[in-house]
Parts: C-alpha cells; structure tokens; sequence
C-alpha cells in the first residue's frame, strides 16, 4: 500500500490555534478524543478495503519513514496554516495508535505538508489527511 488517506467535512472549532485559547480544557478533551476515534475508525476502514489487517502493524509501522499531506477546501474562512495543523493533531495520532507510522517527530516523518483550495458552496468543505510512505 502507497497511501492511506481520510477525510473530514469539519474540525471542531476548539481544536484550532485561536480555539485553544478560548475554550475549556474540557471541551478540548472531548474534541479530541472524537476526532482521534473517528479517524481510528476510518483509517480502519481504509485498511480492510485494501485488504491489510490492522493487527499486523501494531509492533512494526507500515511506513518506516512518512510524508503526510493535509488539504484543506474551505467556502467561507479557511484555517491558517498553523490552526489547520492543531486542528488535525489528533487524527494524526491516530495513524500512530493504528500502526500507520512510528511516531510524528522529524526523525519519521520526511514532510509535512498543508495546502488548501477555495470551494464554491459550504457543502463541499472538508480536510483531507494522506499519509504515504516516503
């Protein structure tokens, strides 16, 4: 497998830079915790549709060195670059809990990327997360 990839329609708001600063500790916990078990639960998904059994990688990671791609389509407000990273931190544990990668220091990941694009209609908004071998 080349690459695992997830989506999300939307992040909660006190998971961004600026909402870590308004919100509670709670409500951050909470946040997180969701936001970590919803990609645990796709990047699961994406496993068994390509066939791979998630059990296989607890003890060895299935990308010993990664690239990660975080893109953003956004309609009204798009988050900068250093809230949309906060935003997506949990998801990105998740590919560690999940065997995806080792760790998401610099030693194992090679690059991390984040772009985004303007979409027409509110709809269409969403964050994808790709993490592929390097």
């Amino acid at each position: 497998m080349e690459s695992i990839s997830i989506e999300f329609p939307k992040v909660h708001p006190s998971l961004t830079k600026n909402g870590r600063r308004r919100s509670h500790w709670r409500t951050q916990r909470k946040a997180t915790e969701e936001m970590r078990d919803d990609a645990n639960f796709l990047i699961i998904k994406e496993m068994l549709m390509a066939e791979i059994n998630p059990r296989d990688y607890k003890e060895s990671p299935l990308f010993s060195r990664a690239k990660i791609d975080i893109h953003q389509d956004w309609s009204n407000n798009p988050l900068d670059y250093d809230g949309l990273a906060s935003a997506v931190a949990p998801a990105i544990d998740a590919f560690i809990d999940k065997g995806i990668i080792q760790d998401d220091s610099p030693r194992f990941i090679e690059s991390y990327n984040l772009t985004s694009s303007k979409v027409p209609k509110q709809s269409m908004n969403r964050i994808q997360i790709t993490v592929s071998e390097a």
